[in-house]
């Protein structure tokens, strides 16, 4: 199969816009890491929520073969809600506890809530673009959004740490921090959305062909 590479459609674009507007936000009103977590955090759990219903909604290879039924697409759809969502019950503890004793700060819930409605719209337009467009193939779907936290999981884990060694330097460690973890979590998002698109160009070129 040829890979299509990166095509710059309405989705990518919005998604970079999303991210560019938030690390500019970001630097601008100097948020905290804690902040800029708690967007990234609601981003990821509407990942979850427009992947819920892409399984749900999702064919794959197997239909026309009646091997995947209904009941087998609402058994990986509730496994993956259950999953995930426990998942992002723990790293908001995580967040929480970081923020309760210091070591990050949370200090604008309007950022907040105006970053997690930016990603929301971002995600709705790339589910109503790819919807229809896309294999269907409901294990992938379900393996999706965890490359996405990845880069929240490597922040949280390191964050303490490494802002401890650039302090020693007399660095900023919170923007430091920041800003690492916006340039990773915008590759994330970029790498993931290729490999959606890919799929879906997958998907076209098999149905020119047939």
């Amino acid at each position: 199969m040829q890979r299509t590479g990166i095509v710059l459609d309405p989705p990518l674009l919005a998604l970079l816009i999303a991210n560019g507007v938030t690390i500019v936000l970001a630097v601008l009103q100097h948020w905290e890491l804690g902040t800029v977590l708690l967007v990234y955090w609601c981003q990821s759990v509407t990942i979850g929520l427009f992947a819920f219903l892409r399984i749900l909604g999702a064919s794959g290879p197997d239909e026309a073969a009646g091997r995947l039924r209904p009941v087998r697409r609402l058994y990986l759809a509730g496994f993956f809600a259950f999953h995930y969502g426990l998942f992002h019950l723990v790293y908001l503890v995580f967040i929480v506890a970081f923020a309760l004793f210091g070591t990050y700060g949370v200090s604008d819930p309007l950022a907040v809530l105006a970053g997690a409605g930016i990603f929301f719209v971002n995600h709705l337009v790339s589910y109503l673009w790819f919807r229809g467009r896309e294999t269907g193939d409901p294990e992938a779907i379900f393996l999706e959004p965890y490359y996405r936290i990845v880069p929240m999981h490597l922040t949280i884990i390191a964050g303490g740490l490494a802002a401890g060694l650039v302090s020693g330097y007399g660095i900023d460690a919170s923007l430091a921090m920041v800003l690492v973890f916006l340039a990773l979590k915008t590759i994330a998002d970029t790498w993931a959305h290729v490999r959606q698109h890919d799929r879906a160009a997958a998907k076209g070129a098999e149905t020119v062909a047939e």
